[in-house]
């Protein structure tokens, strides 16, 4: 599988149609300096969040043997100013602090390590 450029979507390519390792090496150009929420991430591919949310989580894995590195930019409450966990790449539910809703949605990217 790969990302089809023009629709940004999944598409069956030679080989096993469910290769997930080669979309998740895909996302790599989409996420190198432009961090994305799994939320627009899902959209652009076509995939739920808890798809993309998975697919990231071993992407970062397999990054540590490569020249990018993970960067993520926590959420935060955008009432009290909370932030989370840098570790977490899905939207928490609610702040612990406040125990607002208005929760900014992380982003991730990507970087060249120097």
């Amino acid at each position: 599988m790969f990302l089809d450029a023009e629709t940004g979507k999944r598409s069956c390519g030679p080989g096993d149609p469910y290769d997930a390792f080669m979309f998740r090496k895909d996302l790599i150009p989409w996420l190198l300096n432009n961090p994305m929420s799994v939320a627009q991430i899902a959209k652009a591919v076509g995939e739920t969040p808890q798809q993309i949310a998975t697919d990231l989580e071993h992407l970062f894995r397999s990054l540590k043997h490569t020249e990018y590195r993970p960067i993520i930019e926590p959420a935060t409450c955008r009432d009290c100013g909370f932030e989370f966990s840098d570790t977490k790449v899905t939207k928490p539910s609610k702040c612990p602090k406040c125990r607002s809703r208005w929760i900014s949605e992380p982003r991730i990217g990507l970087q060249q390590r120097k």
